[in-house]
């Protein structure tokens, strides 16, 4: 074979194909079933619908870590956050189980279509525990607000105000904030009360 003139081996050119990695192939993106929109209410109840999303941030030695975050629609509790350096879906289903057996189990969740909350082991765990899956639609994280500004705050108040040696650093942090959120930090959602304020006066 030769190209302008110039005398190419076939093996040659295969070489260079790969060299350059032409021989890989691009992966395939998950195609996603179609999302139907839930309409965002507030439960009159608790552990009717739990919002969960995943913030990430870093340790002072550039290592990643996710926190879980779950809080309960009706209220704005924050049910648990769950720190981690990773959380693939094994460990996503061992922290809910913790949390449901301290809790109670909600009837829905909802959350984004991440690997791990789309995943078949996710899926079929919900599915055993009669828990239904709200999943938001792509590119629409408006339909998930309540979680979106609780991850906000924290953000603010936690992840970009310390820095963190260790995970310890991070929980101990964490549950500091988390009862002061839960406890004494007005929402203007809430009539001005903390989440469990308002849970207290509506169940009192």
């Amino acid at each position: 074979m030769q190209i302008d003139g110039h005398p190419w081996n076939h093996k040659k050119v295969h070489r260079v194909y790969e060299a350059i990695h032409f021989n890989k192939r691009k992966p395939l993106r998950k195609r996603l079933p179609a999302r139907v929109k839930n309409p965002l209410v507030t439960p009159d109840q608790e552990n009717v619908t739990w919002s969960m999303d995943f913030v990430t941030d870093v340790l002072q030695s550039n290592r990643k870590f996710r926190v879980l975050n779950v809080i309960d629609d009706s209220d704005r509790v924050a049910v648990a956050q769950k720190v981690a350096h990773s959380i693939p879906a094994s460990r996503l289903i061992r922290f809910m189980e913790e949390i449901i057996w301290e809790k109670g189990k909600p009837s829905n969740i909802r959350c984004d279509n991440g690997p791990e909350f789309i995943s078949h082991k996710f899926q079929d765990w919900c599915d055993g525990n009669g828990i239904k899956i709200l999943y938001t639609q792509p590119g629409c994280p408006t339909q998930n607000s309540y979680i979106e500004r609780f991850n906000g705050s924290y953000r603010r108040a936690v992840l970009d105000a310390y820095i963190f040696r260790t995970l310890d650093d991070v929980r101990e942090i964490t549950e500091k904030w988390t009862d002061y959120y839960n406890n004494e930090r007005p929402h203007d959602s809430l009539n001005n009360l903390a989440p469990m304020e308002y849970r207290l006066m509506r169940t009192g």
